[in-house]
């Protein structure tokens, strides 16, 4: 035997085989949850680690390392890298996917299986660096689902403790920080009024307690070139969030919201599922809550879910009847007008038809306000030791000598109430102490409260009704009252004719025992 044969074996290659062999198209993907500082570091480590890692291998070529900061891994929404990832295996650009983890990638387990599984049907697989996973073993979805799972139930233990966290953090009077305009964080502190933004709020609040409607005040704010927050568009529909928001006065209303789903992330708005947690005082306001509560009620008068707007005068106005706060309503008789009336709820046979167009109110405010005694007022004023009510007058006569049109904060500032006293006579009550009596001048005598033909024609079925029912009912105690006063009357005759009768017979008797012998009336 020849000790020094030597077999080797010769493979003949073509040419296309000789070329070189190409390289695996290799994407990288990281997530962090927050945008805290501390996570933005570690995504950027993450990032330059799998930049490293793929250029250092010559079979593998960068496609781009897909980044999300500050998203849930619980749905693949939300996450736009991660969805630009998804598209770009759709097109055929990446041939392998490496991630730190599976919870990196996604954290529910149906999702995390649907992806893996359209991914392959691309060609495209994924290796999970922490679990040493790679999609393209036969074995893998097994181990894939149980620790797609395991990511998910820690995903709902980490959200059930931030909850806990959250409500304990509120019940003891410590809020969460969420942007809001008009407020900062500076120097770690938290809802730091904003030098540039809160004259801003402090803008549209009085403007809207002035009388200027969200759409005037959005075109306003427009106009004057002030921009919206993060860039976006004033509307009615942002100045109505604003003008809500008690963080404006100090406070925090918190748990207005809450998440139903771990996994979708819907949010909708608490209607009392969850307990409320309200904050008094909480940080430095920026609108003064006078002025907070006094929009509220603007706000309220005008909404009009619970019917016709209350918009001004409500609890300004008495009926003249009963005493009840008259209430606002279009009356629809001939045309449709603006009134204010006793609830025939509340009213009684007398007002139930009973109401006062709105452009008698204003007139007999406009030409109180006008004939205002200034004089009056300026005693008044030199009364007081502070700046009252009187002082406010003055002070309102002097900025405003006509009232052209009645708004809200007029009638908070100045007025206590209106009374028509009289059908054609009123009498404004103002908040100083002094009180204006005014003739009221109708237009037309079926305008007049209570008259005929204001009964007749009716402000609604309801209220006729309403006071026939009532007038019904007060006929048939009337007739039952004169029923009873004539039985009443029979019995006491009944009475008279018995005692008449015993007295006669008393009578009858005396005479006889006058005529009847001595002896018999021993």
């Amino acid at each position: 035997m020849n000790k020094g044969k030597r077999v080797t074996k010769l493979i003949k290659t073509s040419p296309e085989a000789r070329a070189e062999v190409p390289k695996k198209r290799v994407a990288a993907y990281c997530r962090v949850s927050t945008e805290m500082e501390i996570q933005e570091s570690s995504l950027t480590v993450q990032m330059e680690s799998f930049r490293t890692q793929i250029d250092s291998r010559e079979d593998w070529k960068l496609v781009d390392v897909y980044a999300d900061k500050g998203a849930s891994g619980t749905s693949a929404e939300g996450r736009s890298d991660f969805l630009r990832m998804l598209a770009d295996c759709r097109e055929g650009k990446i041939d392998y996917i490496i991630t730190k983890s599976i919870s990196r990638f996604a954290r529910n387990t149906a999702e995390c299986l649907s992806i893996v599984r359209e991914l392959k049907m691309y060609g495209v697989f994924v290796y999970f660096e922490k679990e040493r996973l790679d999609t393209a073993n036969s074995a893998s979805e097994m181990v894939l689902s149980i620790l797609a799972a395991i990511a998910q139930e820690e995903s709902r233990s980490i959200s059930e403790n931030f909850k806990w966290s959250y409500r304990k953090r509120s019940e003891a009077g410590e809020a969460h920080w969420t942007a809001i305009y008009g407020y900062m964080k500076k120097n770690g502190e938290t809802f730091v009024p904003d030098p540039e933004t809160a004259p801003v709020v402090r803008r549209i609040f009085d403007e809207y307690y002035h009388g200027r409607s969200t759409t005037q005040i959005a075109e306003g704010l427009v106009r004057d070139g002030i921009p919206a927050k993060r860039g976006g568009k004033w509307t009615s529909a942002v100045l109505d969030r604003l003008l809500e928001n008690e963080k404006y006065v100090g406070d925090v209303l918190c748990q207005k919201y809450y998440v139903t789903d771990l996994l979708s992330h819907k949010m909708v708005r608490n209607k009392g599922e969850l307990p409320f947690y309200y904050i008094s005082n909480h940080h430095e306001p920026i609108v003064d809550r006078s002025v907070f509560e006094a929009v509220k009620e603007i706000r309220s008068l005008k909404n009009l879910k619970n019917g016709s707007a209350q918009y001004p005068y409500f609890g300004r106005l008495c009926c003249p009847i009963c005493g009840e706060k008259l209430v606002r309503s279009n009356v629809v008789v001939g045309d449709r007008f603006p009134a204010w009336h006793c609830p025939p709820e509340k009213g009684n046979a007398f007002c139930a038809g009973y109401y006062i167009k709105e452009k008698y109110v204003d007139r007999v405010l406009r030409q109180a306000y006008e004939e205002l005694d200034i004089e009056a007022l300026q005693k008044l004023a030199s009364k007081e030791e502070t700046e009252g009510d009187a002082f406010a007058a003055l002070c309102m006569k002097e900025k405003m000598p006509v009232l052209e049109k009645v708004e809200y904060f007029f009638l908070h500032e100045m007025v206590g109430s209106i009374v028509f006293k009289k059908w054609d006579t009123a009498v404004v009550n103002w908040k100083c102490g002094l009180k204006s009596r005014v003739t009221v001048n109708y237009d037309k005598e079926s305008d007049v409260p209570f008259s005929q033909k204001q009964v007749s024609v009716g402000v609604t079925r309801r209220w006729v009704e309403a006071a026939k029912e009532v007038a019904e009912a007060a006929a048939r105690e009337k007739d039952a009252a004169e029923m009873a006063v004539r039985e009443k009357d029979a019995g006491v005759m009944k009475e008279m004719l018995v005692a008449q009768d015993e007295e006669s017979a008393s009578g009858t008797s005396e005479k006889a025992g006058e005529m009847a012998p001595a002896d018999a009336l021993q």
